[in-house]
């Protein structure tokens, strides 16, 4: 019978090969065949596999030790997976015929680690088979098993510690610093404040709009009505605005000022969005339109917290807090950043919030407090050994929304093996759900209780009806809410059905199962959150507000004594983590540089939140200098090490900003001749567009094809707009990729914008003559060439001096400028007909 492994690397495979022969060797009882069935059932299919094939334990033990040292046994049939099979397996000779593996099952091996479909149930047709536990593996990545001795026979142990170190190196929280106030001076210029028609009068609209005005700022009010939020309607009043402050004079816009997050009504036309939420969406988009490039600062009183004295007030506010990070990394020319202000006007705070919006420096999240002013940061928290705050465990009922057959069948299969006597799944679809009932039979063979409820966990009366099943026996003691749908799009083409979509789910399930269980005596509140809510990954504008809401819902719930955890993950390996019905434009881990983490993990960071009654926490694995480098500069990520190495390498210091210095590639640029500038600007352009597709070499993009063509859809063209701004200074749109029909014409526009109107020096002129000299010193002419020679310079210098336009200087830089040594001789050989 065959035993399929599958991992993402080498390394990995085994590694999992080590601890499948430590689990096999330590338990007698367990029955080889079921082993073989939970392998092809309850394991994901990789990249790296191996097939073997074997007839009894000790065949099996003996190829597992062998893999597990680098060795591929004769009854073993390995290989990598690619697109179209194109790699063939690795496959030792036998020494005898009787040492080869069936030819049968061979041959579906030779198929399947070439990456064919292989429908493995037909081997265990017949035997009875049935799923066994089998022992975890940490994420899928090149560090894999952390801190752990290789081929250890102390499966068990293995596992546990493989597992604490790989939690500890992908758990992160966030924290807040102290800074300084602005010494550059306050702002300047013209502002618009945009504010909620009936909030024009809030008491922190009259302090902050004297306290501009104070320092000078001209500024012009924006009242934006209830019933007109669209995108449309706030162009018009922003062009109603500008054309009547231009009618005085002519100076641009140079900031915006949002108060629209302090209305938290509902959508008049869609009562799942938050009216602040849809407002400051549409004053996004209608930036654009309009063509105001100045900075947007969006304000929220009480939506995050900076410690445990410091609670959410208002956690629908926070929905902006998840967008800003996307729209910082998609339209950054629009974007200046967000300033969460305490709930009363202080006087000390006013100061603050003008050195906050002087933009001195990177820095584009604050919190005013009375304290002081801070900044957000993402930090590195390991658990080490920390005590535990609690011993938890699951009891009476769970309740759990989502999808059985996605997340919430892994959760499920967790909390049942740790004690939850009924599982309540609530889904649109109930006992209809894909998976629902395989999951039951599994459940159920733990010793759970289940009970599917088909139930719209936004509606409250539909949730009402659900919690109404909870039995007597068995009190609800815990809530994961884990449901979610996705509907991304970039910020710019977003629309309120998109976002009512999304919202209804994430945010509306959310506040509902807030409300329904606030009186119940709960020991866990556990809400699925995103890392995309805390670092706004492009491509995920509707995605990461909901999830920064969750956030701010579990601070809000802590500070009022009830339990609550909000966990932003990573992706999740394995089952998708949204319905199946859902489009999942912005899912795209790979492209952010965060890899998919295997669920056992992931579950065991879990119960370790639980255990130490942790209220935020991201969980995930990440390349962070890689997600840097996929965004203008982030001040967010600035504390984690590998962004800061990013930055040594860089030369710019702690602070300064990843890539290619704008000054230094121009100062490059400029001691090279035209083509060599072409060359080099089109290597930098193809370099970053097979960056963002994955591609190894550069040679992948053809330089004459346009990016659409070459799979560039909305969000690679973001990711490499950011690219190309890091790399050279400049602040290119969103569509720069499209805009230009090749690789060659948009390294074309790039020289026209990094070296304007380049002007061709006396010092540039006199450098090419010395360049022309050193070539006819070097040349080896008979006296009628020479004399040729000397004609043609004549001529080139009359012309020269007869010449009335600036231009000709550049002429005669134009023609030698471009030329090597040799091409010099051969031009002046061409010029006169000289062999």
């Amino acid at each position: 019978m065959p035993w399929v492994l599958t991992a993402r690397n080498t390394d990995a495979l085994r590694d999992q090969a080590a601890r499948l022969r430590a689990f096999v060797a330590s338990d007698t009882a367990v029955d080889i065949v079921d082993v073989g069935y939970s392998l092809i059932t309850t394991r994901p299919g990789f990249e790296e596999r191996a097939v073997v094939i074997a007839a009894d334990r000790q065949e099996f033990l003996d190829s597992l030790d062998a893999l597990a040292h680098g060795e591929v046994p004769a009854n073993t049939v390995r290989g990598t997976a690619e697109p179209g099979g194109q790699t063939a397996p690795s496959r030792p000779p036998a020494d005898d015929a009787a040492s080869d593996p069936p030819q049968s099952l061979a041959s579906l091996a030779e198929t399947y680690v070439r990456g064919g479909e292989v429908d493995w149930h037909t081997a265990f047709a017949g035997t009875n088979a049935t799923q066994v536990r089998l022992p975890t593996y940490a994420f899928q990545h090149q560090r894999y098993w952390l801190d752990t001795p290789r081929h250890t026979t102390d499966g068990a142990g293995r596992t546990r510690q493989g597992v604490r170190s790989t939690v500890d190196s992908g758990r992160y929280r966030v924290a807040w610093r102290l800074v300084a106030e602005a010494s550059s001076g306050p702002p300047s210029g013209r502002w618009l404040v945009v504010t909620p028609a009936d909030r024009a009068e809030h008491p922190w609209v009259r302090a902050v709009t004297r306290a501009l005005t104070g320092c000078g700022v001209r500024v012009l009010p924006v009242e934006v009505p209830y019933a007109a939020v669209d995108r449309k309607s706030m162009a018009e009043r922003l062009t109603d605005v500008r054309d009547r402050a231009g009618a005085l004079d002519d100076e641009p816009v140079a900031g915006l000022l949002s108060f629209l997050s302090l209305e938290e009504a509902s959508h008049p036309d869609d009562t799942a969005v938050a009216w602040g939420m849809a407002a400051n969406l549409a004053l996004v988009q209608a930036l654009g339109d309009v063509g105001i490039s100045a900075p947007l600062w969006c304000v929220t009183c009480g939506a995050v917290s900076i410690g445990p004295s410091d609670p959410v007030t208002n956690p629908l506010q926070a929905l902006i807090w998840g967008m800003g990070g996307v729209v910082a990394a998609e339209c950054p020319e629009r974007w200046g950043g967000l300033i969460d202000l305490p709930g009363d006007v202080r006087d000390q705070a006013l100061p603050r919030l003008i050195s906050a919006l002087a933009g001195a420096n990177a820095e584009c999240e604050f919190a005013v407090r009375d304290s002081g002013l801070f900044v957000r940061r993402l930090v590195h928290a390991p658990l080490g050994e920390t005590e535990t705050a609690r011993e938890w465990r699951s009891k009476g009922t769970v309740l759990i929304t989502g999808s059985p057959g996605a997340i919430g069948g892994h959760v499920a299969r967790w909390l049942a093996g740790n004690g939850a006597e009924h599982l309540l799944f609530t889904s649109p679809l109930g006992r209809q759900a894909p998976g629902a009932a395989e999951l039951e039979g599994e459940l159920t063979a733990l010793g759970a209780e289940v009970t599917f409820v088909a139930c719209d966990v936004a509606d409250r009366a539909q949730l009402a009806k659900a919690l109404a099943v909870v039995p007597d026996g068995h009190p609800l003691t815990a809530v994961v809410h884990t449901a979610e749908v996705l509907d991304d799009a970039p910020v710019d083409s977003l629309t309120l059905d998109q976002v009512g979509r999304v919202s209804r789910v994430k945010v509306g399930g959310a506040r509902n199962l807030h409300h329904a269980t606030r009186e119940l005596d709960l020991s866990a509140f556990v809400l699925f959150s995103s890392i995309t809510g805390v670092c706004g990954m492009p491509g995920q504008g509707n995605y990461a507000p909901g999830n920064a809401f969750l956030d701010a819902l579990a601070r809000h719930r802590k500070a009022d004594g009830l339990p609550a955890t909000s966990i932003a993950w990573g992706h999740w390996d394995g089952a998708g983590i949204a319905d199946p019905d859902v489009s999942d434009v912005g899912g795209q881990p790979h492209r952010h540089a965060t890899p998919a983490m295997a669920p056992e993990p992931a579950l065991t960071a879990l119960g370790q939140a639980l255990e130490h009654d942790e209220t935020h926490l991201v969980i995930a694995e990440a390349d962070w200098a890689a997600v840097s480098q996929a965004r203008p500069r982030y001040a967010l990520l600035d504390d984690l090490p590998d962004v800061q190495r990013l930055f040594t390498a860089a030369d710019g210091g702690p602070g300064g900003v990843p890539g290619q210095r704008p000054s230094e590639l121009v100062q490059r640029l400029a001691g090279m001749s035209e083509p060599e500038q072409r060359r080099t600007l089109l290597r930098i352009v193809r370099k970053l567009a097979a960056a963002v597709q994955g591609h190894r070499s550069p040679d992948s993009i053809n330089p004459e094809r346009g990016f659409r063509d070459q799979g560039f859809d909305s969000l690679i063209a973001v990711e490499f707009r950011n690219r190309l701004n890091t790399e050279t200074g400049l602040l290119s749109p969103m569509t720069i990729a499209f805009d230009y029909p090749s690789p060659v014409a948009l390294a074309d526009q790039l020289r026209r914008e990094l070296l304007p109107q380049q002007q061709t020096t006396v010092t540039t002129v006199l450098s090419e003559i010395d360049k022309l000299e050193s070539v006819l010193s070097a040349a080896s002419l008979n006296v009628s060439e020479r004399a040729a020679t000397a004609s043609r310079l004549q001529e080139l210098l009359a012309r020269w001096r007869d010449s009335a336009h600036e231009p000709s200087a550049a002429g005669v830089v134009s023609e030698l400028a471009s030329a090597t040594d040799q091409e010099l001789i051969e031009f002046i050989g061409n010029e006169f007909g000289i062999d």
